[in-house]
Parts: structure tokens; C-alpha cells; sequence
């Protein structure tokens, strides 16, 4: 295994409440590190994207370290940006319908 994706779909109470209709949470990306500068990230990515537009959950959040400019790359380059919240040390990225790459 090289890659793995989880989302599911996003709930009010910071994941703890209600459904947020046509929006989905991606939980983790993960490359391992020999794959890494492969295109393997973006096309999990892309996987998940299409997915969750599949499922009418076009609305994605994700968490990430401040720290993290690889996955901030990726995320940008698919129309994520920040949202200014943060959570466990993590801050929160959007990538509202419509969005594409760069």
C-alpha cells in the first residue's frame, strides 16, 4: 500500500452532532514518504473529490498543521483554502462546490 484517503460526511458539534447536508470531512490523506513528489497524493485526492461530488457532498473541510506546506500545496492546488478556525492544533481548510485546480 502507497496511499490511503478517509472522509465522511461532515456534522455539526465539531463532528459530534447532526449531518451538514452536502458536506463532507476528509479525515486523513496519507503517501508514504518514498512516494512522496509522485502525483500519488492528487490523485487519491482527486478519488475523493469526485466521490464526495458523487455523493452530493461537495462542500469538503479538512485539518491540517500550520507546518504542513506539502499538503497545503496539494490542498491549494485543488481549491482548498483556510478558513481561519483551528482545532487541536490543526488549522481548518474549505474547499467550497465548484472549486477546481489552479
Amino acid at each position: 500500500m502507497v496511499a490511503m484517503a478517509s472522509a465522511r460526511a461532515l456534522r455539526e458539534q465539531d463532528g459530534e452532532g447532526p449531518v451538514i447536508p452536502g458536506g463532507c470531512f476528509l479525515g486523513f490523506l496519507y503517501v508514504a514518504p518514498e512516494r512522496w513528489g509522485r502525483g500519488i497524493g492528487g490523485a487519491v485526492l482527486d478519488a475523493v473529490l469526485a466521490e464526495a461530488e458523487r455523493r452530493h457532498q461537495p462542500r469538503m473541510h479538512l485539518l491540517t498543521h500550520p507546518d504542513n506546506e506539502r499538503s497545503q500545496r496539494l490542498y491549494r492546488s485543488r481549491g482548498f483554502s483556510p478558513t481561519g478556525r483551528s482545532a487541536d492544533g490543526q488549522g481548518e481548510w474549505v474547499r467550497e462546490p465548484g472549486k477546481s485546480r489552479d
